[in-house]
């Protein structure tokens, strides 16, 4: 699998892709969607829906989204950028450069580096305490005792709290904020007009929406507001076409003088230990890794709010990428098959596709495989608990939720069947896989990826293997 040299690959006709926006997004509730495509240089952008539900508003190009996790591609942007300057090697412990570890040299944190980090393979837990909405360094402070949750460079674990300690490092070592960093060093000289949640935008704002498909209800909701904290994981905005130019600094011909062309490279190469179950076949320094049918290598992040979406997908070597931005929950649903349904027309960007996995186990399998699943599951604060029920079905408990109950299949791949209060409807979780995880000592079960790339580890196992 390598970046891909030329090979014949054709946009649908503008009428057929904006046709499927219009299908999909109606199928998917999604009030307004943006998509656009970078060519060789030139950007193509396709608009559908309204800003706010109900408002009248059109969706423009210009029309501002949340990029969600996609801004953590900028913040390794940043990192890579303090490489370049020799202020940081991607493989030494970050703890000296950070005064609030210095008694922590135990730590995960402290002995982490920039390449683990980057790349969700540090073995840190997701979510920080941001509770009390802390700065960079105070949350960092705060996090020092959290415990890991598998051995560094051993398995790939979604982890916020990574790029909470990689924004901290650049505040650290540069003495200027996040804020300006991304603004001053990355956004403005590829000639993206910055945004950000919570402050003003370079345009109209898309609302953002609750979808709960089973029911067909679509409800506006607060623009969820970001702790201080969690801003280098999550707080740019832009409108799709300012997404791809941002994303022109892997695409352009001849490289970008914001980074040079080796260290471009380096964000976009694989780490060891780093497949994503159901979410990438890989993971570089803030971009994901993903493999068309033709075996070709794309790059990107996907990023989702309490009530937007972002996909970004792009191929170096035949200088094309696409970004696809909603005002909806439902979005990612929609992304996955808008995606889905470009390939079956000869247009694959790249996309983590579910396995064919037959039917699920029952009678003297489902009992071999429930001995070995059985028991509680944490991360964090966040404990699941997989029980037997009276009458043999396997259930998954999940703090204030619904159990669910819980399809298995023969390679320990799940799915989570709950009802919703409606008679009838089942939840829009349904179509998402999950996996249980062994260890790699023992070859006992000792963990399960849930939503998202997450890794929940059995209690009483310690650092998963």
């Amino acid at each position: 699998m390598t970046e891909s040299a030329e090979f014949p690959m054709e946009l649908p006709a503008h009428g057929e892709v904006a046709g499927l926006l219009d299908t999909l997004a109606r199928e998917y509730l999604a009030p307004g969607v943006q998509f656009a495509v970078y060519e060789r240089g030139v950007i193509s952008s396709f608009e559908y829906g309204e800003e706010t539900y109900g408002s009248g508003r059109p969706v423009t190009a210009d029309t501002v989204f949340p990029w969600g996790s996609v801004t953590k591609s900028a913040t390794a942007l940043l990192l890579a950028q303090l490489v370049s300057d020799g202020d940081l090697e991607l493989d030494e412990p970050v703890g000296p450069l950070l005064p609030e570890l210095a008694g922590s040299p135990d730590s995960p944190l402290y002995t982490a580096t920039p390449r683990r980090l980057l790349s969700h393979t540090a073995g840190l837990p997701d979510m920080p305490p941001v509770e009390d909405d802390l700065a960079l360094r105070d949350c960092v402070a705060a996090s020092a005792g959290a415990p890991a949750v598998c051995e560094p460079g051993k398995h790939f674990s979604y982890a916020n709290l990574g790029y909470v300690l990689a924004g901290r490092i650049l505040e650290s070592v540069t003495g200027v904020t996040w804020w300006e960093s991304v603004r001053d060093f990355v956004l403005t000289p590829l000639g993206v007009e910055p945004g950000f949640l919570g402050a003003a935008a370079p345009g109209p704002v898309a609302g953002q929406h609750a979808v709960h498909l089973p029911t067909g209800s679509v409800q506006q909701v607060d623009e969820p507001g970001l702790p201080k904290a969690l801003v280098p994981a999550g707080a740019l905005m832009s409108s799709a076409t300012g997404l791809l130019r941002y994303a022109a600094v892997h695409l352009a011909p001849g490289g970008s003088t914001v980074l040079e062309p080796g260290l471009l490279a380096e964000l976009r190469t694989p780490v060891p230990g780093s497949a994503a179950f159901g979410l990438a076949d890989g993971w570089g320094l803030g971009l994901a890794v993903h493999t068309d049918g033709a075996g070709r290598r794309w790059l990107g992040h996907d990023g989702n709010t309490g009530g937007a979406s972002c996909a970004l997908r792009f191929d170096p070597g035949r200088g094309i990428g696409v970004a696809l931005m909603t005002n909806a929950t439902s979005g990612r649903q929609m992304g996955h098959a808008f995606f889905d349904a470009l390939a079956a027309k000869g247009f694959d960007v790249g996309r983590a596709e579910a396995p064919d996995l037959g039917r699920p186990l029952s009678g003297s399998a489902l009992d071999a495989a429930a001995a070995e699943v059985c028991g509680e599951y944490r991360s964090g604060t966040d404990l699941l608990t997989v029980r037997r029920a009276g009458h043999g079905e396997l259930l998954m408990d999940r703090g204030g939720l619904r159990p669910a109950r819980l399809e298995l299949h023969q390679g320990l791949e799940f799915r989570l069947k709950s009802e919703s209060v409606e008679a009838g409807h089942g939840s829009d979780e349904s179509k998402d896989l999950y996996c249980f995880v062994r260890d790699s000592r023992t070859g006992q079960v000792g963990g399960m990826y849930m939503s998202g790339g997450r890794l929940q580890v059995r209690e009483g196992i310690g650092l998963l293997g």
